[in-house]
């Protein structure tokens, strides 16, 4: 089945509303598209319009390729998909595809960006903070949202591999003791989610059971407050509903974490709209910015996937909305770390994508072939893919009807059903917005005072987002002597190998 079939069949079926079991999805509607629109598209309203700018306004923020480090581009990537361009180190008038760059074997600290192995390829593994991979398939896993082909060619340093065989890589070298969220969100995104599979150790493995991992991995202990260990768990729960099936075993385990979570974050959340600057650990609110987009940007970005589309209109959230879209607006000109910033823009593009039309089919503007991608660019359009393979790898019980496309992105429409929320305290309504970060903060990307903003790349050993200091239960991160800042407030989220 063509990569264009596919696209559509899903476009037709996120029109289609379930009438069967509440535990069915509602809207299967696919969010991993490309984030190009015009203004005129969006309904001209002022909630609307807020959006619309806050992803302008953050878009301008440049990266520029051999400067900003590769978990950065990747960051960026996660945003803009194929949209975002690069600009050069050595001709700033000049861009490049990021997805291109990143994948054409270029080199970073003098260590390529993708490594070859025995079953494929894999991302540059953690070297030191914010540079590679900060956990086991965090490149593929943000990738993915691009919905990049699976004959898509990277470049290592010895030999030229596809998306396919790092998919392969992912399965084959999974295993137990390791943290498997963005392994998770790969594999739900490329593989059935009955998919079973041998890995190196010729250990039985499945989506299942990778789900089932994260079912039991306590929030608190996850990078970034839990954040994206519940948005790989929605996104596994998402694909798993656009088959049809109804929640059972480990799949309604997971359906039920997810709503004691939205329960709980909402119930957590500010009267000025922003999220406990505390993640799940108890009630916080900050007048600084970057703690702010840090812990606000990260909990709506996986609300924007856990969340059915019939709930994206309500109050709560819409505030929640307004104040992660207002704080990058009002806060446009301030040097900001890419991560934190990255995923705050993000939650708002899979907002628009899930509320406005014509954001369903992913826009590929690239080659396949490596050898290709010097030369004239063909039409945005999935019709440039390849056609002759299957879009993803199914299981070999799976049902041919099953068979799903490669960046599928579902999202239930099911009614969530939570407790009643515990009391939360929260600063006054008019909680003000700070624009000057404290002094300590790293500046990462600092637009000018003009625009449009251009940026300048940290120093090698800025971090790239501050969220609190780890509590005793928090993951295990690398030694502070890394850090030549010691003033700088490192996340686990690129400090774990």
């Amino acid at each position: 089945m063509s990569i264009e079939r596919i696209w559509i069949r899903f476009a037709v079926m996120a029109v289609m509303v379930s009438g069967t079991a509440s535990l069915c999805a509602e809207d299967a509607t696919t969010v991993s598209g490309e984030i190009a629109v015009t203004a005129a598209s969006v309904a001209s309203d002022p909630f609307a319009d807020q959006i619309e700018k806050a992803i302008q306004v953050t878009s301008q923020r440049r990266l520029t390729a051999g400067v900003h480090t590769p978990w950065q581009v990747v960051h960026g990537i996660l945003a803009q998909r194929w949209d975002l361009a690069l600009l050069k180190k050595d001709k700033p008038n000049e861009e490049i595809s990021a997805i291109e760059w990143i994948t054409s074997g270029v080199t970073f600290d003098g260590e390529p960006l993708w490594q070859s192995t025995p079953y494929g390829g894999r991302g540059h593994a953690f070297t030191r903070p914010y540079a590679f991979e900060g956990h086991p398939t965090q490149f593929m896993g943000y990738m993915t949202m691009a919905n990049i082909p699976l004959e898509y060619e990277v470049k290592t340093a010895d030999k030229v591999v596809t998306i396919r065989e790092i998919i392969h890589d992912a399965k084959m070298n999974v295993h137990t003791g390791v943290e498997i969220t963005w392994t998770l969100w790969t594999l739900a995104h490329y593989e059935e989610p009955d998919a079973h599979w041998f890995n190196a150790a010729g250990e039985p493995w499945s989506i299942e059971r990778l789900v089932k991992m994260q079912v039991d991995e306590p929030v608190t202990s996850g990078a970034c407050g839990g954040c994206h260990g519940l948005f790989a768990l929605a996104y596994a729960r998402n694909m798993y509903l656009s088959t049809g099936k109804p929640l059972r075993g480990v799949w309604f385990e997971a359906d039920q974490k997810i709503k004691q979570y939205i329960a709980l974050a909402r119930a957590l959340q500010n009267a000025d709209g922003s999220f406990s600057t505390d993640h799940f650990r108890g009630p916080g609110y900050s007048e600084d910015f970057a703690t702010r987009i840090t812990t606000s940007g990260h909990q709506l970005e996986w609300l924007m996937i856990a969340l059915p589309k019939s709930k994206l209109e309500e109050e709560w959230l819409r505030r929640g909305i307004a104040n992660v879209a207002r704080d990058l607006i009002n806060n446009r000109h301030v040097a900001s770390d890419c991560g934190p910033l990255f995923h705050g823009m993000h939650a708002l593009v899979v907002y628009r994508q899930r509320t406005v039309p014509g954001y369903l089919v992913p826009k590929f503007n690239s080659h396949i072939k490596l050898s290709e991608r010097g030369k004239k660019k063909p039409a945005a359009g999935v019709a440039t893919a390849p056609t002759s393979p299957k879009a993803k790898v199914t299981a070999p019980d799976a049902p041919a009807t099953t068979t799903a496309p490669v960046g599928k992105v579902t999202v239930p429409a099911t009614p969530v059903t939570a407790p009643a929320p515990t009391p939360a305290a929260t600063p006054a309504a008019t909680a003000p917005v700070v624009t000057t970060p404290p002094a300590t903060t790293p500046a990462v990307i600092t637009p000018p005072a003009a625009t449009p903003p251009a940026a300048t790349a940290p120093a090698a050993t800025a971090a790239t987002e501050t969220p609190k200091p780890a509590s005793p239960a928090a993951p295990e991160t690398k030694p502070t002597t890394q850090e030549t800042n010691p003033t700088t407030q490192v996340d686990v989220d690129a400090t774990k190998k």
